[in-house]
């Protein structure tokens, strides 16, 4: 798909790239930052999930999110109160995060079985200090933020209850969507200085971190036994038998910088837990997994985990 884009602009600082969160758009002493993200895989709390995800591809470049714009794409027989559960969890969302709803589109469309949610999210940054995927270099330590599988476990842990042999308290759900936002560490970690970041999402931390090599062209080693985790996202992923590394995780964000263990304390003094899980190595991109005393190669591109329990899900269905 990239090698279609033919015409590029002189002002547009970062383009369309394999990797990079958000495209950059020089505006004098600012930036501008636009990045568009749909959710597909969720069904209740649709509409936060969807905010939060756009305003972390921003906090991934270092920017402030400023505005989004909200299409959906509704089912036939989505019902009313349905459709004002999106969009009052959209403005929540957003509101709790200072961005305005700008406008969008909403479609009633026989083209999907369920509820859509694409957003647009536009930011702001110092021109001086955006930050991009392409950064990382030898030497440099991989941090990432509060732990692995967020997103899906809260995901999981809300649309299929029905499936564990545990039960999930609704406080527990919370606590891991309250989690989902890394504006907080992106601006911060702009500030102080890093390398590159990108939000961990489709792919997990493998994913991510594969990504990242990629975009600067230089490898990568990751040591599973120093990567977070809460206790339900572990229970969820023995349950169902998912690789945490390879799961959605937005809330987590990956920083690389050649300061890690000096960034993990600066990030939990604004109460946000940060652990160093890895480093930059020379290479042309291969990601190193050490786990259980063996090593693996990471050279493809990383299913997620959760693309693949639904298709399972949607198996058995059939």
């Amino acid at each position: 798909m990239l090698s279609t884009i033919q015409f590029f602009r002189d002002d547009v600082l970062v383009h369309a790239g394999l990797g990079e969160d958000c495209a950059v758009i020089d505006f004098g002493d600012e930036v501008c930052l636009v990045t568009s993200d749909p959710i597909t895989g969720a069904v209740a709390g649709i509409g936060e999930l969807a905010v939060h995800v756009a305003c972390n591809d921003l906090a991934a470049n270092g920017g402030t999110p400023v505005g989004v714009q909200v299409v959906l794409l509704l089912p036939e027989h989505i019902q009313e109160d349905e459709v004002h559960q999106i969009m009052e969890d959209v403005q929540t969302t957003a509101a709790a995060l200072e961005v305005e709803v700008i406008g969008g589109h909403t479609e009633i469309t026989s083209k999907v079985a369920d509820p859509v949610v694409s957003i647009t999210a536009i930011g702001r940054a110092p021109k001086s200090r955006f930050v991009t995927s392409k950064g990382a270099r030898p030497g440099d330590q991989l941090v990432i933020t509060k732990g692995v599988g967020i997103e899906a476990a809260a995901i999981l842990a809300r649309d299929f209850a029905h499936l564990l042999p545990f039960e999930v308290p609704e406080g527990e759900i919370e606590s891991l969507t309250k989690q989902l936002s890394v504006v907080p560490e992106g601006l911060f970690a702009a500030e102080y200085g890093v390398h590159a970041m990108h939000d961990i999402t489709e792919g997990g931390l493998l994913g991510a971190v594969r990504e990242v090599c990629q975009a600067a062209g230089v490898g990568a080693e990751i040591n599973e036994a120093q990567v977070p985790m809460s206790k339900l996202t572990q229970a969820i992923c023995e349950q169902f038998g998912l690789d945490p590394l390879k799961l959605l995780s937005s809330g987590s964000m990956l920083i690389v910088t050649p300061r890690g263990q000096e960034l993990t304390e600066g990030l939990r003094e604004i109460q946000v837990p940060a652990f160093v899980v890895g480093q930059i190595t020379e290479g042309d991109h291969p990601v190193v997994l050490r786990r259980n005393g063996e090593t693996e190669d990471i050279t493809a591109h990383v299913e997620d985990e959760l693309w693949k329990f639904f298709a399972k899900i949607d198996r058995m269905v059939e």
